[in-house]
């Protein structure tokens, strides 16, 4: 019976620390000063973007856990996919404004083990933009930011 008490105060307690998405305002993003320098050796399957940018968030809520940005790869249905490795978001943005600099493995990279179908969804060469997203969810966000389409030097 303790164990049954605990246990119902426990997921209680938890339900009312989950974060209401909605009590926060939509904030807009801006990138700037984008810099990108190509790792790859396609023999290794290696290719990485090393990538450094400045941004600006406004209607900034410190605090929240809310921004995050990633590198969205286009695909040929004009929808985009973005890949990362583990559970944890490789790009938090714990600031109104700053600069970042990240390393984003591609689809090309042994980080990865794609299928041959997903590999024929991905536009060649590969397109790529920088997006900050805000979250409006537990599991989904939205992008508030983005910089223009990039296209990769590796031809294949």
């Amino acid at each position: 019976m303790k164990k049954l008490l605990t246990s119902i105060a426990f997921f209680t307690l938890a339900g009312c620390a989950s974060t209401n998405y909605s009590d926060f305002e939509m904030g807009e993003a801006f990138i700037s000063n984008l810099e990108v320098n190509e790792i790859h050796n396609l023999k290794k399957r290696q290719h990485k973007l090393k990538l450094s940018f400045d941004y600006q968030i406004s209607e900034y809520t410190d605090g929240a856990d809310l921004y995050n940005c990633s590198v969205q790869f286009l695909a040929l249905d004009g929808t985009t996919t973005s890949i990362s490795t583990g559970r944890r978001l490789p790009c938090k943005l714990n600031k109104a404004k700053g600069k970042m600099s990240i390393t984003w493995p591609t689809i090309l990279d042994k980080t990865f083990s794609l299928s041959k179908e997903q590999l024929s969804k991905i536009k060649y060469p590969i397109e790529y933009f920088v997006a900050i997203h805000q979250r409006t969810g537990k599991n989904t966000n939205q992008i508030i930011g983005e910089t223009p389409v990039q296209i990769s030097e590796v031809k294949i």
